[in-house]
């Protein structure tokens, strides 16, 4: 391959190269548009003869570019130079788990067992994520997983910072790279050593092998060495096939008991979910003589079990037949390593249990039904709207009621409608006008009879519940916040002080460009005070009329005294739902992109403020006018953004993303997405007559009678249109606020 160093690649320059291995080398790069170090992974160029190829390569890498998580290395581009496929992703500077792993094994180290954990939990969440958007990893081994910290620089077998974080790379690569040669039987992707069995004999996989893969990374972290090592290849894909993994010496019976689950054979008998993986080794670790920690486990296993398939007598003679032929092919055919796979068919979570009625739940396989959104339609969140996406039809004579639950309250919202893709749409206005979100935290769609019979029984199809310790933290970004003056909810209290601020830049602009010098100051006042808080030393008379401007609450943007200000506190609140006890995939995705745009205030904020203090301080004003420009430039971009690249919209990224966006994705942390519980595709959800002694653990029903309905009235359900100039599923930006007074 060509030595790229030093040159220029679309929008990177080249700096050096990092790696280089059979199918790829990496660069070290800056994006000259984003400025900002880019990893730039250049494929060997032997795709020429197949254009399919590249086509192929341009799904993939579009479909893993599509992936925003924390715990995902981010793909900012990719294209091909020369007929060589490239991709340009985030860098991070941190060495691989491997790496890491080979200096501590060679001290006689072994990692401790919360730090196992923490790896443990950030990669399953990972793999969460990108099953539920449809990708599978593939190749998921500690060469893939990066260590990175944002306080300080980790080295390879040193104590980790308490900040670190695993970080998953090379999704969607070697699929496109092996594409061309998974033809025949006896082709597998993947690294041996990691391979789950039914990768080992090329059968059809699912997000279920990369369960078995981390499964093999954990055996590794605990015991330093993988748990099926040979000579050859053929004899490590056998091992992995047909012989049990060797306990480890010390490790105590529940994490044991975790571990081999992980790491069982057949798919069917694995944990079905890297969530559910990873919460039965946090309950293990924190077993101990307390009953109801026991439990937990207990019941975090059977929970696994409950998911479960038996393996039926006819697919065990077809595993033998697969086996047979495969390891056949085997011998006369090359491996091919490393992968990833999309699926249409990703695994769905199930909803937490509803009733106090010990019936299990069992998932049912299906796409995304769903989501539940909160928008402000006459007031702020009174609105809800819900999306299906592939939603069966319910039974003959039935219908989907859609209620909103807070414990016994329950609130409906009409009756939804879908054709016969599985889409409909219903948008409810509260009549009162109510924050929704401030009392309800649970959508539940029933399959219920058209006359709503209060006698009658309902099922519930599907459900979702907002996690309690992150809702905390959302209501105080979105309803109201204790420590402001106005226990305003902090996104409402940034997005209109941010709106004032970029009022009073303008109104600042036209005085000076009119020679209006005092109207210049008293804007530039009104700024700075919104800026700074009225526990600042800044928050003051600067123009020294004896009048001074209001702003509102006077929480301020920045800290001011005992006041965070708006934009700490907004991180904060967002950083703590991120990282609180079952958050969901919306409140951590979404959660980190209003951190990123928090980010960019804290930069462009003080910025700001010096700007406006050089203004404030200036006699006269008559060399201003680049400084004016300038501030009113940084108004307008803390509240609207920036667009940096090639993409034609502001996106959550750095040096991007301002107020307004923020607001969208601090919305978007409260999406309900509308999981499983009985679709009404199960053989027994179409009885008419069920109980819950009727119900078996292979179709259980959840059976309530509803309480008696409320007046009809405050349930306006229509069809779900979006106000003009506003996409459905995008919340509104709160209404232009009222002009500051004067004291």
């Amino acid at each position: 391959m060509i030595d790229w160093s030093g040159k220029t690649l679309g929008r990177v320059h080249i700096e050096s190269m990092l790696a280089r291995g059979g199918m790829a080398e990496v660069y070290l790069g800056t994006h000259t548009t984003l400025q900002r170090e880019v990893a730039v992974k250049l494929l060997r160029n032997s795709y020429v003869d197949d254009p399919r190829l590249l086509e192929r390569f341009e799904l993939e890498a579009r479909a893993v570019a599509k992936l925003r998580h924390p715990n995902i290395v981010q793909v900012f581009d990719f294209d091909t130079i020369e007929d060589q496929p490239y991709i340009v992703m985030e860098y991070i500077s941190g060495p691989s788990l491997s790496k890491y792993m080979e200096a501590l094994h060679a001290k006689s180290g072994r990692l401790e067992l919360p730090l196992v954990s923490k790896l443990l939990n950030g990669v399953a969440n990972a793999l969460q994520y990108a099953h539920e958007s449809g990708v599978i990893h593939r190749d998921v081994k500690p060469g893939n997983i990066l260590l990175s910290s944002r306080s300080h620089q980790i080295a390879p077998g040193e104590t980790l910072p308490l900040d670190f974080e695993p970080v998953l790379t090379d999704f969607g690569l070697v699929r496109f790279l092996n594409s061309s040669r998974q033809t025949t039987i006896g082709q597998s992707f993947g690294t041996p050593a990691y391979m789950s069995p039914e990768q080992a004999m090329a059968l059809p996989t699912d997000g279920r092998t990369d369960i078995y893969s981390l499964g093999v990374v954990l055996y590794e972290m605990l015991n330093g060495d993988v748990p099926f090592e040979g000579e050859t290849t053929m004899s490590v894909l056998l091992k992995h096939i047909n012989e049990a993994p060797a306990p480890i010496p010390g490790l105590s019976h529940a994490l044991q008991k975790v571990l081999f689950l992980a790491l069982a054979k057949n798919a069917d008998d694995r944990f079905q979910e890297p969530k559910d993986f990873a919460a039965a080794f946090s309950a293990a670790l924190e077993e101990t003589s307390d009953t109801s920690t026991v439990a937990t486990i207990t019941r975090i296993l059977d929970s696994a079990k409950a998911k479960r398939k038996p393996l039926t007598g006819l697919r065990r003679y077809w595993r033998q037949v697969f086996l047979a032929g495969i390891l056949i092919a085997l011998v006369s055919t090359s491996l091919l390593f490393s992968g990833m796979r999309t699926s249409a068919n990703s695994e769905t979570s199930t909803a937490p249990p509803i009733s106090d009625t010990p019936i299990p739940i069992v998932p049912v396989t299906l796409g995304p039904t769903g989501i539940l959104q909160f928008q402000d339609g006459n007031a702020i969140l009174d609105q809800a709207i819900l999306i299906a996406q592939a939603m069966p039809a319910p039974p003959a004579e039935r219908q989907y009621k859609v209620w909103l639950v807070n414990g016994k309250d329950r609130l409906p919202l009409g009756i939804l409608h879908v054709d016969g893709k599985g889409k409909g749409q219903l948008t409810f206005d509260d009549s009162q006008k109510q924050n929704l979100l401030a009392v309800y935290n649970r959508v539940e769609i029933m399959i219920e009879d058209p006359d709503s019979n209060p006698s009658g029984s309902a099922v519930i199809a599907y459900a979702y519940e907002l996690p309690e310790a992150g809702l905390v933290y959302l209501r105080g970004l979105m309803i109201s916040f204790q420590g402001t003056p106005e226990h305003v909810g902090l996104i409402h209290g940034l997005t209109r002080s941010a709106k004032l601020i970029d009022e009073a830049a303008k109104k600042m602009l036209n005085d000076n460009e009119n020679g209006n010098e005092a109207g210049t100051r008293e804007n530039a006042e009104t700024i700075m005070n919104l800026l700074v808080g009225d526990q600042s030393p800044d928050f003051r008379d600067w123009n020294g009329d004896g009048k001074m401007i209001e702003p509102r609450d006077g929480y301020g943007l920045l800290l001011n005294g005992d006041n965070l200000g708006y934009i700490q506190a907004v991180y904060s609140n967002a950083d703590y739902a991120v990282n609180s006890p079952g958050a969901s995939r919306n409140m951590i995705v979404n959660g980190e992109n209003v951190k990123v745009c928090s980010q960019n205030l804290a930069r462009w904020a003080p910025e700001l403020h010096d700007h406006i203090l050089t203004i404030l301080n200036a006699t006269p004003l008559s060399d201003m006018d680049q400084v004016v420009k300038r501030s009113v430039d940084l108004a307008n971009q803390m509240l609207n953004g920036v667009v940096s690249n090639e993409s034609g919209k502001v996106e959550p990224i750095s040096d991007e993303c301002g107020v307004l966006v923020a607001y969208e994705y601090t919305y978007h942390m409260a999406d309900l997405p509308l999981l499983p519980v009985n679709p009404p595709d199960t053989a027994t959800a179409i009885s008419e007559t069920v109980t819950p002694s009727q119900t078996s653990t292979s179709s259980p029903l959840f059976i309530i009678t509803p309480a008696k309905q409320p007046d009809g009235s405050l349930a306006t359900a229509r069809p779900a249109t979006a106000p003009p100039g506003q996409a459905p599923g995008k919340p509104k930006p709160p209404a232009k606020p009222k002009p500051t007074k004067k004291k």
